[in-house]
């Protein structure tokens, strides 16, 4: 029970971190969604996975919580993709991102405990341990990268299904499949004197992290020039709607001299002639039209 508890728990913290980039534009009502859901996500995926060992339909082996991983995985993601639309291929993304973290964890978790505890009865629920101690370690880190990498601006105001997003999101789930499906797992079992195979894959999986990282500079800058240019571009359209502003005025301005010309010409012209009175109703009908404006 231990064991599958640990094994439901090790979820949450990853739900956690492929919400956190979004976390800019959730709703209070969408946050509530997410918490309730999780927590009942992992509520019911733990009474499943207790029941199928309770009852032998499952072994208590590392194989078993491979192929459960994958499994309990996808309600806390398909939660997070329908609470948070319509990011889709973001989503993605993040998930690849998440998933090449995962699989550097679960190396270095095997290495350790390959050093330390491979011979014991309790292995699994070791395992269990080790990773979440390595995941809680590393959790700042990781959310500090992936806070990064989405701003409120860049998700409100850029197209959710930009055309690049469609190419480049898929990239780091490619990465993990590719990690994830080397066998290391099984040769691990197989093979005693592993000590060449554990500082190559400790060292492609820290390489993996740090060409992640910088791919992740660099799209952030491309985020960020590219927000600069709608800056500049909503300042530039501000700019042209005040010349228009000021250049309607100025007719505006233009009309009105012309009418006030007039209008004296007309005003000198009844003064000359005598006609004092009707100068006195211009002034009167000047003044009311004065007070309209």
């Amino acid at each position: 029970m231990l064991t599958v508890f640990l094994f439901c728990f090790s979820l949450l913290p990853m739900a956690y971190l492929r919400y956190y980039p979004f976390r800019v534009i959730a709703t209070p009502r969408e946050q509530h969604i997410l918490i309730v859901g999780h927590l009942i996500i992992f509520a019911a995926e733990f009474l499943l996975v207790a029941a199928l060992f309770i009852l032998g339909y499952a072994p208590m082996q590392g194989s078993v919580f491979h192929k459960l991983y994958f499994v309990c995985y996808w309600p806390h993601f398909l939660l997070l993709l329908f609470t948070i639309r319509p990011f889709w291929f973001r989503h993605f993304f993040v998930l690849g991102l998440q998933g090449i973290y995962a699989v550097f964890l679960h190396t270095a978790t095997l290495l350790l405990l390959k050093q330390l505890w491979a011979q014991t009865t309790y292995f699994a629920s070791l395992y269990f341990l080790c990773y979440l101690g390595l995941l809680l370690l590393s959790f700042p880190g990781m959310i500090w990268l992936l806070g990064k990498l989405f701003t409120r601006e860049q998700l409100l105001r850029g197209k959710p299904t930009a055309a690049f997003w469609k190419y480049l999101s898929f990239v780091p789930l490619l990465l993990t499949y590719y990690q994830g499906s080397m066998g290391y797992a099984t040769l691990l079992q197989q093979i005693q004197d592993l000590s060449d195979i554990h500082l190559y894959m400790l060292v492609s999986r820290v390489i993996l992290v740090i060409s992640v990282r910088s791919g992740f500079q660099q799209i952030r800058c491309m985020f960020q020039a590219k927000e600069r240019s709608l800056k500049m571009q909503e300042q530039l359209r501000e700019i042209h709607d005040y010349a228009d502003t000021m250049q309607k005025e100025q007719q505006k301005l233009a009309i009105m001299r012309h009418d006030s010309r007039h209008q004296l010409r007309m005003l000198a012209e009844l003064i000359e002639s005598g006609h004092c009175d009707e100068a006195e109703r211009q002034l009167m009908a000047m003044r009311k039209e004065v007070e309209r404006r």
